[in-house]
């Protein structure tokens, strides 16, 4: 077996035959993310081998797919984190107060400062399982909000003038088969106010009024305290996704 690369990733090859088919791309808290097609270990395990390049490889299956997990886990993945995917009831949330917010600025991104918000946005993604480390670059921040999915109404930003410093975001892109809660979290010295479940309830009025009735969101299953916010939104969990890393030479 060979692999070859593409103009889009690696190619595994046997006796002629196309076996397999990956490429990978690297997040902003520096994790090497692959998408691996083949349905040989064999052909998996070459694969990785030639996009690790001697640093750690992540993936992600449906945590339902024995099948992709078997060969995941033949080529050398192992499970590191586990994500439940949830449902939330819109009228839940939309119903909360928005008492919370007195005395903040409350406005879509586009309000504030992009590289002061930008930064903001790394400062809570530290305190977010699995996303360690993140550190966006301009240009990524750009295309992130700039897609068709983005939304400023669905994406309100608390500013405490007083302390010159966000407080808290939500943001939900409004993707077309189901709006999707990307985040909703409140900056440390915020946190037990009822700040995060204001914000919350200001996008999904937004959505309410648009008649929308549920939103998906995901969150990992090691968070007791998301989770809790979750069900109190009226969500309940759906399903979930196993992610997974091959740590070279760690065999």
């Amino acid at each position: 077996m060979r692999i070859e690369t593409t103009p889009i990733g690696w190619t595994a090859v046997d006796g002629g035959r196309r076996v397999g088919a990956s490429g990978r791309w690297e997040r902003p808290d520096g994790k090497r993310f692959a998408w691996i097609e083949t349905a040989s270990a064999e052909a998996a395990a070459a694969l990785c081998a030639a996009m690790a390049e001697g640093r750690p490889l992540y993936t992600s299956a449906d945590g339902d797919d024995r099948e992709s997990l078997v060969l995941l886990g033949a080529a050398g993945f192992v499970g590191e984190r586990y994500e439940h995917r949830w449902r939330l009831r819109v009228p839940v949330a939309a119903a909360w107060s928005e008492e919370p917010l007195r005395g903040f600025a409350v406005g879509p991104p586009d309000r504030f400062a992009a590289g002061a918000l930008r930064r903001f946005d790394d400062e809570l993604r530290a305190d977010v399982p699995g996303l360690h480390g993140w550190r966006w670059r301009p240009e990524g921040w750009e295309e992130e909000h700039s897609g068709p999915n983005f939304d400023p109404e669905l994406y309100p930003v608390a500013h405490d003038a007083a302390r010159d410093r966000f407080a808290g975001l939500v943001r939900v892109w409004d993707n077309p088969a189901r709006p999707r809660l990307g985040l909703v979290a409140a900056a440390r010295p915020y946190r037990g106010t009822g700040l995060a479940a204001a914000l919350l309830g200001r996008a999904f009025r937004v959505l309410r009024e648009r008649g929308c009735t549920e939103v998906d969101a995901e969150c990992d299953a090691s968070n007791g305290a998301a989770k809790s916010f979750l069900y109190k939104a009226g969500g309940r969990i759906t399903g979930g996704r196993v992610e997974l890393v091959l740590r070279p030479g760690s065999g």
